[in-house]
């Protein structure tokens, strides 16, 4: 048994190393090319990467110290839910960056009027601080996390009394909506992408007034950089779900089964998912090369069309600009012909 936990902390040891070095790095690939990012995107994925760090940092401290016999054991537990709330925390700003992508595909028009960066932080803090406030409940008494009479660390999820079983329960439901709440919008997005995909819709950043006023000519466009933030947000979310919600499933597997080999492998399995999220979760963001690629071909693109003589026709008209500026625009004073741009 005892070699067991010692190949099991080693184990953890590389993986939280392992997600570590790969946030560190992102947060200084996110560093270096600050200027070209979306302000709401870089916000997002700075809080997504920070939020990892903090917990991995946490987990290894906890685990060595715990191990080397330095900090007591009470103490240890208490550092454990401490840190669990970073680890809630990544899915809460899984789910802000899943929203706000459903309603920039979706909803744009609505989008522009209501999601500004300022609400946007607020709205994510907000959040953020209620996973906060839920996972320290067992620190004022409301929910499992220290057993007194064997002076160990347990999971709120093996809960016996009634106020700790409604803390449980209250952990899985909040868990769950959150993960359903993603999957919802990250189906939505990937079912918008194919769309746009599949009737060739033309990535454009301003339309005329004229357009939104008319419903069947409100199509929903967005940049080359949105849509790889896109991709990017589909990634972050399945694997949050896929880590996070047979973790979640160990609440009424522990409630209603009788402990057996095959709820142990179970829930082993469930832990050993949890660990890996914290190692893959920052290469995710290797995707990001999709903005770096997508904007250089989208303004190479726009030399080239400069130098044509056969011009698309040209109107002046108001314009309503619908997210941030990008280099390869359109000029603020010019709306293109949708059906010249895709060759009618």
């Amino acid at each position: 048994m005892e070699r067991a936990n010692s190949l099991y902390t080693v184990l953890t040891t590389i993986a939280f190393l392992i997600g570590l070095a790969g946030n560190l790095a992102a947060l200084w690939i996110l560093h270096k090319t600050a200027r070209r990012r979306n302000k709401k995107h870089l916000f997002m994925l700075r809080c997504l990467a920070t939020n990892d760090i903090v917990a991995q940092i946490g987990m290894l401290l906890l685990l060595h110290l715990l191990k080397a016999g330095v900090l007591p054991t009470y103490l240890g537990c208490s550092g454990f839910v401490l840190v669990r709330a970073f680890g809630l925390g990544s899915g809460c700003v899984a789910f802000v960056m899943a929203l706000e992508r459903w309603l920039a595909l979706t909803r744009p028009f609505f989008y522009h009027q209501l999601v500004t960066y300022q609400r946007l932080k607020i709205f994510l803090c907000g959040l953020w601080l209620t996973a906060v406030m839920l996972v320290y409940m067992p620190l004022f008494g409301f929910g499992l996390y220290y057993d007194a009479q064997k002076q160990r660390c347990t999971r709120f999820r093996h809960a016996t009394e009634l106020r700790d079983k409604i803390y449980a329960y209250l952990f899985f439901a909040f868990g769950s909506t959150l993960c359903l709440c993603l999957a919802f919008c990250n189906t939505s997005v990937i079912c918008e992408l194919s769309r746009i995909r599949s009737q060739q819709r033309v990535l454009v950043r301003r339309v005329s007034r004229s357009i939104i006023s008319n419903r069947v000519g409100c199509a929903r466009y967005q940049t080359p950089e949105e849509v790889a933030f896109s991709k990017l947000m589909a990634v972050v979310c399945i694997i949050f779900v896929a880590c996070w919600l047979p973790q979640l499933v160990t609440v009424p597997v522990s409630q209603f089964l009788t402990p057996s080999k095959g709820t142990q492998k179970f829930t082993a399995v469930a832990d050993a998912l949890l660990t890996v999220y914290f190692a893959v979760d920052p290469f995710v963001y290797v995707l990001l090369r999709y903005f770096e690629g997508h904007l250089k071909f989208c303004y190479f693109s726009k030399k080239q069309n400069t130098g044509k003589t056969d011009k698309f026709v040209v109107k002046k008209q108001h314009t309503i600009d619908i997210s941030p500026e990008i280099p390869c625009l359109p000029h603020p004073g010019e709306i293109i012909s949708l059906e010249n741009l895709n060759g009618k």
